[in-house]
């Protein structure tokens, strides 16, 4: 072990050398002060004896990572975007794409929003059109995810005759139809250091970009903007802002919808 008191700097070097996720990309004063929140609910009084205590307790690692991450996901969350997305851009897409329509959930968090997703096709009966591919870096988030059981209050506005439709109760839980689960494939993912999902017909990358610096926003609007297909969609969540869509051959369409641009 090292000695000495640490800055926040130092730890954001000591964590990304242990884990490989570059705290540096993060807005420095939102993040430092969520990670002071959590030290001192561990009683853990410096940055250092937090680290040590991180590196020497997997499942403390694991909380840190979840708690990081801001697993707070619910199913139809933002029922404008979802409303467009199959009124609008699904049956688009159904119309202009005559293979698979592949979309990326980009920070899938617990997987609500690409079962939601899969859901949407379904009801516009094109199931077996879409390929979901669901990415985290959070594997106890994806873990969840990938179980695809809920209790009521992450199935948020859903419709009770959806939830009839696509889950099997059981007890407090509501579980996702095998049928719906089958189209998303969950797997890990860095979005800061991994190579992104190529040719989407349609990302979602949604109350993700907030936490970012400037300059790693723009990094990833690029990634974003070249993965996908052109004339598809890319959508953020309803708090965030794209200053300059023009930049990464992006058009608005809707004020959380951009298109690319053919």
């Amino acid at each position: 072990m090292t000695t000495g008191k640490w800055e926040y700097k130092d730890f954001k070097s000591a964590f990304f050398k242990r884990t490989g996720l570059d705290l540096e990309s993060y807005k420095d004063k939102q993040m430092e002060r969520r990670i002071r929140q959590l030290m001192q609910r561990e009683n853990k009084p410096d940055f250092k004896v937090f680290f040590d205590y991180l590196s020497s307790d997997k499942d403390a690692l694991d909380r840190f990572m979840n708690y990081l991450t801001i697993n707070t996901s619910e199913f139809f969350r933002d029922d404008k975007v979802y409303s467009r997305l199959e009124d609008e851009i699904f049956p688009e897409l159904l119309k202009k794409v005559s293979g698979t329509i592949k979309v990326w959930s980009a920070g899938c968090s617990i997987g609500a929003e690409p079962y939601t997703v899969a859901i949407i096709m379904d009801r516009l009966k094109a199931l077996n059109r879409v390929k979901v591919v669901a990415t985290d870096v959070d594997e106890k988030a994806l873990s969840f995810a990938d179980k695809g059981c809920f209790n009521k209050k992450q199935l948020g506005k859903t419709q009770e005759d959806i939830i009839q439709r696509y889950f099997d109760q059981n007890g407090d839980e509501y579980c996702i139809k095998p049928e719906i689960k089958r189209v998303v494939a969950y797997q890990k993912h860095n979005l800061l250091s991994d190579a992104p999902v190529s040719n989407c017909h349609v990302i979602l990358c949604r109350n993700v970009f907030i936490y970012f610096k400037p300059e790693t926003q723009f990094f990833l609007l690029d990634l974003f903007s070249r993965s996908l297909e052109p004339g598809g969609f890319y959508i953020i969540g309803s708090a965030e802002y794209i200053s300059d869509p023009q930049k990464h051959n992006l058009e608005k369409r809707y004020n959380t919808i951009y298109v690319k641009k053919k």
